[in-house]
């Protein structure tokens, strides 16, 4: 559980620190709530004993006494029971904090982020670490703080009414109910643990077969898929059957404990009676508080098992949390265009198994288009990344009108670079939500972009026109309609610099001509640079960077289309 706290200090600290700005006062008012809750819990069983030693021969008086004790009662519980329904909405408030921050934190992560962790594995550990959040604030509002509250006026009653001794006992089984629970937890936390990491692989590999479902069913892999599943949920019932079976052998010891304080109590205390030192009331009264101080040891004992649960859950949602983000450039200027060139100049990247590019020497510029051509694996994705500023390049530099791509802030430079993957991302949304994405709403420029990526018309053939609902990752549009959706999506955003990685893979060659044309009517305005495998795409006065394959020894060959 160490391990797990000092992951999850740093994060909690700010979600909390959040919260109290705005909550400290219903947070003030449930603690005082809590207090006066135990002050009644208390007073009522010493009101009870009282009541049985002077119980008064009127039969109004023996009414009103019991109708006191009745009252003191019930106002008890409906303050214990109320105090419950407040920290649901104080749990609710902390649970806002905890997935909104968490969200930001993650939008913000290094690209490699992703790649280790898909959605459903991001969402599991978003939800359950907003409940762990929101549990251990609980946890010490409604277990901890009524507790020891109770735990410290029962105590004070029975040393000032009756004696210091029984609450030496009392103050002994409570230790040792406590060190009975660190030793369980200390037993039971490893399967736990591993309870917890088992159903966070199993939420990453859920994501990864609805993801790849339509070739599961293909390759006849869905059997297979299922007993992974099985196993994988088959290892979390295994831990958490191991968990419990060790809790129930700590429940009976824990009530062996008190058979035995109840024992060494009654021992003590019925000599005394005899000798008439205390009176039937106190032998009512000590038994009343003796069972009720069970009740904050068991409090203080399940906030401290809650707790260790907590943390577990909370684990993954720490680790995401603290996974390092994306930093600018430290001293990063606005970004200033005025040509539009961008020049690479003796650049290299080699990745750890030696594959890469070297010596990528070029300038692309508006008024013609730049494709970027080679075989597969001769580094023409790298080169995309590295204008994504996915990854630095290793040698050589980047620059942008003279300014070094790696000095320019990413959102200085998506603000003025329009990209296109090669694999399309939609939303499950409205067509015109995946062209805007959240940008100021213009739809004169909506139905321009979607003109130029040669999608409008088939938008307005559709029934619903830009409203229609593309499904889930956009599968309700084919693969070509999506492509082009993307590139609307790119010139939306009227870039001064256009990125096109494959972006025309999908669509037939009539197409594909027809959007790149429209391309080069406004080339004069936008550096295009374009990766492509098909040479049908490249036209006359195009750019070409044709790149080496196989070795990264040899640079890249520039080749200019020439003119008919």
């Amino acid at each position: 559980m160490t391990g797990n706290r000092e992951v999850a200090f740093g994060p909690l600290s700010r979600i909390y620190t959040e919260d109290l700005k705005t909550s400290w006062p219903s947070i003030t008012f449930l603690l005082l709530t809590i207090l006066l809750g135990s002050v009644l819990a208390t007073a009522g069983p010493y009101v009870f004993s009282r009541l049985i030693d002077d119980l008064p021969d009127a039969l109004l008086q023996w009414m009103l006494g019991f109708s006191l004790y009745a009252g003191l009662t019930a106002l008890a519980t409906g303050i214990q029971r109320s105090t419950q329904y407040m920290s649901v909405i104080h749990s609710e408030r902390l649970e806002y904090v905890a997935t909104t921050r968490f969200f930001e934190r993650i939008v913000h992560k290094r690209p490699s982020f992703f790649n280790d962790h898909n959605p459903a594995e991001i969402q599991a550990a978003q939800t359950r670490g907003a409940s762990a959040a929101s549990a251990i604030m609980q946890i010490g509002l409604i277990y901890f703080v009524p507790g020891i509250a109770t735990f410290l006026f029962s105590t004070l009653l029975l040393g000032t009414v009756l004696s210091a001794d029984l609450v030496a006992i009392v103050v002994v089984y409570g230790a040792a109910f406590i060190a009975l629970t660190l030793a369980s937890n200390r037993l039971t936390t490893p399967f736990l643990e591993k309870a917890i990491e088992a159903g966070q692989e199993n939420a990453g590999f859920v994501g990864n077969a609805i993801g790849m479902i339509e070739p599961l069913r293909h390759t006849g892999s869905t059997a297979w898929m299922k007993r992974r599943f099985a196993d994988n949920a088959g290892s979390i019932y295994h831990n958490w059957r191991l968990y419990s079976l060790r809790r129930i052998g700590f429940v009976f010891t824990i009530s062996l404990a008190l058979a035995m304080q109840m024992v060494i109590g009654f021992y003590l205390l019925l000599p005394r009676y005899e000798a008439g030192a205390l009176s039937i009331g106190d032998i009512v009264l000590f038994n009343t508080l003796l069972l009720q101080l069970n009740m904050p040891f068991e409090l203080i004992g399940q906030s401290i098992s809650e707790a260790v649960r907590s943390f577990a859950h909370f684990a993954p949602y720490a680790r995401m949390w603290n996974a390092p983000e994306e930093e600018g450039p430290p001293h990063a200027n606005p970004l200033q265009l005025s040509g539009k060139a961008i020049e690479f100049d003796d650049v290299g990247f080699r990745y750890e198994n030696g594959r890469g590019v070297e010596g990528v020497s070029f300038t692309a510029t508006p008024g013609r288009m730049t494709f970027i051509t080679g075989e597969t694996g001769s580094g023409k994705s790298t080169l995309f990344r590295l204008l994504q500023k996915t990854m630095a390049s290793q040698s050589g530099r980047i620059t942008i009108d003279g300014t070094d791509l790696t000095a320019i802030g990413r959102d200085d430079w998506f603000a003025v670079a329009g990209i296109v993957p090669q694999e399309v991302q939609l939303l499950n949304d409205t067509l015109r939500s995946n062209v805007v994405l959240g940008r100021v709403l213009d739809e004169e420029k909506l139905r321009r972009s979607a003109e130029r990526a040669a999608i409008l018309d088939r938008i307005e053939a559709m029934p619903e026109g830009f409203d229609t609902i593309v499904g889930e990752r956009g599968l309700k549009l084919s693969g070509g309609e999506r492509q082009r959706v993307a590139i609307a999506r790119a010139l939306y955003g009227e870039p001064s610099i256009l990125l096109l990685d494959e972006a025309s893979s999908a669509l037939d060659e009539e197409t594909e001509r027809e959007i790149m044309d429209q391309l080069r009517r406004v080339d004069s305005d936008i550096t295009i640079i374009a990766i492509t495998h098909r040479q049908s795409s490249i036209r006359a006065g195009d750019q070409v960077i044709a790149l080496p394959s196989g070795t990264i020894d040899e640079s890249a060959s520039e080749v200019s289309v020439p003119s008919h």
